[in-house]
């Protein structure tokens, strides 16, 4: 196998490391070194004995990006993956590595139901990158016809006051009212939904170049209707 900390430190980036950091408070121990890098770092020890790797501590952020890429991608049945992300919970600790995860995280449409429901476990956890992560999932792998309600539902219900887990739920939204934009609308609006949550979707909604202009239009004057 690689010698991964090697890796991660003959390619650091100091510059990138500046910017990084800019954008993910409270990283630590971090060296700076660009996703494509990690991203290949991963792929090779997904190819030999990934399993191993997981089992050594962790050092620096780099390595549990790359237990973050492991763990989602690497090939395993859908039982296994899901006990490891439940070990791997515990390490998410800001947006970056979390949407990552959720981005890569591998599903077969006949294991849909077991990651929905861990989704829901997720949900109900009152911790706020968990529920960062479970809104995240939904909206990588579950704005479908089949899920859509009840993805509208738990984002507009669920309530927990980090700002974290606010953007993800307001992310989610976004991109569900590219998708379903009537059905969407209907729960942005809807007495349940958190305040922060629904001005961020709304925002989220007129940066897309997906939704034409007088649909942000219609979004943004009903939200100043509902503030009066």
């Amino acid at each position: 196998m690689i010698n991964v900390k090697e890796e991660i430190i003959k390619n650091s980036d100091p510059k990138y490391k500046e910017f990084h950091k800019n954008i993910v408070p409270g990283i630590e121990d971090f060296y700076g070194v660009r996703m494509p890098v990690l991203r290949n770092i991963s792929k090779q020890i997904i190819n030999d004995d990934w399993r191993s790797f997981l089992e050594q501590p962790v050092t620096c952020y780099e390595e549990t990006m790359i237990r973050s890429q492991i763990i989602a991608g690497a090939k395993m049945n859908i039982d296994e993956r899901l006990e490891l992300s439940r070990m791997f919970m515990p390490e998410i600790n800001n947006w970056a590595i979390c949407d990552n995860f959720c981005g890569d995280w591998k599903v077969n449409n006949k294991d849909k139901e077991k990651l929905w429901n861990y989704c829901l476990e997720l949900i109900e956890t009152d911790d706020e990158f968990m529920m960062r992560v479970s809104a995240v999932m939904m909206l990588c792998h579950f704005l479908d016809n089949e899920y859509i309600d009840n993805v509208l539902s738990l984002m507009s219900t669920k309530y927990h006051p980090g700002y974290y887990y606010k953007m993800g739920a307001a992310w989610t939204l976004s991109f569900a009212y590219i998708k379903f934009p009537e059905k969407t609308e209907t729960f942005i609006f809807a007495d349940t939904l958190d305040d922060e949550i629904r001005n961020k979707s709304i925002q989220k909604i007129c940066d897309s170049f997906r939704v034409e202009n007088n649909d942000k239009e219609r979004l943004k004057k009903k939200k100043k209707e509902l503030m009066r």
